[in-house]
């Protein structure tokens, strides 16, 4: 596929999205990049890629978005940053369903990534689960979190399972992703998995404005993705240490060792051996259970059949911990360390007896899951205390520090409203001091009161020739009013377009905005391109040794200011072009040039 043939006069853009739309239009194609992209023809074999030098033009975007483009569905790979990541889950998957979603977001969020977005992919009934952020992150770099994050916690990772988006690759272009808001796309609920939104019965703008209002209501803050690493090196640290104590503990238990399933039986010898470890009996401990899980714990299975018994008795035997041999107590709230332990257990010293882990089945490890998190039916129900990680007093200190500079600017933000005598909104407050909605929710001490005070002040205020009751009908044509029907207040209507006012005004200023930042963005790239084409000559071949160097030395010291990767590669062309003429010069020829 050397390009797309079609014709432009077959598409008319202004049709689908008019001009009052171009800033959101814009706004949609600056998400994706552009190059390398991925296609796949209607009736055809399945997804291609396009050669790495084409680029996707805007309007190549804007036909499949709004479900017109004559041959083919699109998609795009990964840039060097990305506002977005997606989890692409098939239908056939084993998360594909309420628990197993439920299961992702849950992880997500003790992370520190509060805010997803779920649509149906396609037809074929997959998902594509987006976590937005409000600006661009490494690609790198976020792949490399959600992998290890989703890892850590026992995720299945792998095509038609669970994939990870972006996807960049180390030697290659990395792979694709179907763009959105193409044919069989659809919004759903998290909640209920039910279709909110049809694609194919909105409109390309309503469509390109849903998705928009998805990105900015949705977006997590940038610090989000900064909590996120901080909290996947956190457990790659607790379950490190985990490990190696696991694999440390060397030491027998003074127990017979199980063979063929067959359990102690002497109880009174499983009560003195618990009462010697903890000086007492614990209440509710099972001592013939917390003694075959200290043997699993040390020894491993010794014979066939004995998984379940194991995952059991370890689960309970962490539970209470081993003071003896220094093992602490797992207790309510531990339950993702305990089902670490025990899978590091079967994994390591399952000794050739489980046919499951040997063969790396995922089955093989579930149970622990399920023990992990068992809980008794007089508990069930009732809030358990979980575990807290120690903080670093240096980020409690931050914290603070970030907590009193947002109730400053809440403040400011505050008195400059009640200044101009203007009515003020949560997203008001949010714009004016770039701080995030769970901020602002958190401090609602500070501008609560306000809001209601300047709101009562405009419905009491405002004149009467703006509200749309006034004049209907004369008090004295008019029928008596009783006492217990409504009267709209005076001002209600004005009140209201004031406000819708405002709103309109702030969002004009925030797409005039956007439209500047894009505007000094390409006036920068024109302008590190214009000034180093003003200093190449048309031919090195022509210039002397010396000005090739000093060209080289140009070169090369704006390369880290590349504004984009086609610039870059741009710019490498001519560092290799000077590098090979200055090595193919012998050194007579060089002087001669001098």
């Amino acid at each position: 596929m050397a390009d797309f043939d079609v014709q432009p006069s077959r598409f008319s853009r202004l049709k689908y999205f008019p001009q009052s739309s171009a800033t959101a239009v814009e706004r949609f194609l600056s998400l994706f990049h552009r190059y390398g992209y991925i296609y796949k023809p209607f009736g055809g074999p399945g997804w291609l890629s396009a050669d790495e030098k084409w680029k996707l033009t805007d309007t190549e975007i804007l036909k499949a978005i709004a479900c017109v483009h004559p041959k083919y569905l699109l998609g795009t790979r990964a840039g060097r940053a990305s506002y977005y990541a997606v989890l692409d889950i098939d239908a056939g998957s084993r998360y594909h369903s309420h628990q197993g979603l439920e299961k992702i977001t849950k992880v997500l969020a003790e992370a520190g990534i509060e805010e997803t977005n779920l649509y149906r992919s396609s037809e074929s009934g997959g998902w594509h689960l987006y976590i937005f952020f409000d600006a661009p992150v490494s690609s790198r770099d976020l792949r490399a979190q959600l992998f290890q994050l989703l890892s850590l916690h026992d995720f299945e990772i792998g095509k038609g399972t669970l994939e990870i988006f972006p996807h960049p690759g180390e030697k290659s272009l990395g792979q694709g992703l179907r763009l959105p808001l193409q044919e069989g796309f659809a919004w759903l609920n998290q909640d209920t998995l039910v279709e909110r939104h049809e694609r194919q019965l909105m409109s390309p703008l309503e469509a390109l404005e849903q998705f928009l209002a998805d990105f900015e209501c949705s977006a997590n803050p940038y610090h989000s993705f900064h909590r996120l690493k901080a909290y996947v090196g956190e457990v790659a640290a607790k379950r490190e240490q985990i490990v190696a104590r696991t694999a440390n503990a060397t030491k027998l238990a003074e127990v017979i060792p199980i063979r063929n399933s067959v359990y102690i039986e002497s109880t009174e010898e499983s009560i003195a051996i618990v009462r010697r470890s903890f000086q007492k009996v614990p209440p509710g401990i099972i001592a013939d259970s917390w003694v075959r899980g200290r043997n699993y714990y040390y020894v491993g299975l010794t014979a066939r059949s004995q998984r379940a018994d194991a995952v059991t008795c370890l689960s309970h035997y962490l539970f209470y911990g081993d003071p003896e041999r220094l093992i602490p107590a797992m207790g309510y709230g531990y339950e993702e360390d305990r089902k670490w332990v025990i899978q590091e257990v079967l994994k390591t010293k399952h000794n050739g007896l489980s046919k499951d882990i040997d063969r790396n089945r995922a089955d093989g490890l579930e149970q622990a899951e399920r023990a992990a998190n068992w809980v008794p039916a007089r508990r069930r129900g009732k809030e358990t205390t979980r575990y807290e990680n120690n903080v670093p007093i240096s980020w409690v200190k931050n914290n603070e520090n970030r907590s009193a500079l947002a109730r400053k600017k809440i403040q400011a933000a505050v008195a400059d409203f009640e200044e101009s005598g203007q009515t003020f909104s949560m997203r008001d407050l949010m714009l004016k001091t770039g701080c995030s909605a769970t901020t602002i929710s958190k401090h609602k001490d500070l501008w609560k009161q306000a809001q209601e005070r300047m709101l009562q002040v405009r419905l009491t205020g405002d004149p009467h020739e703006y509200n749309a009751v006034e004049g209907v009908a004369s008090s004295e044509s008019g029928p008596p009013a009783k006492e217990e029907e409504k009267i709209v207040p005076p001002g209600l209507l004005a009140a209201r377009r004031v406000v819708h006012e405002l709103k309109m005004r702030d969002e004009r200023g925030k797409r005039e905005d956007w439209k500047n930042r894009v505007s000094r963005q390409r006036a920068q790239e024109d302008g590190w391109k214009r000034q180093l084409l003003r200093i190449t000559p048309e031919d090195f071949g022509k210039c002397p040794e010396r000005e090739l160097r000093r060209l080289l030395a140009v070169y090369l010291s704006a390369l880290p200011r590349s504004p984009d990767l086609e610039s870059e590669e741009w710019l490498r062309g001519l560092v290799d072009g000077v590098r090979g003429e200055l090595e193919s010069r012998p050194v007579q020829l060089r002087i001669l040039v001098e």
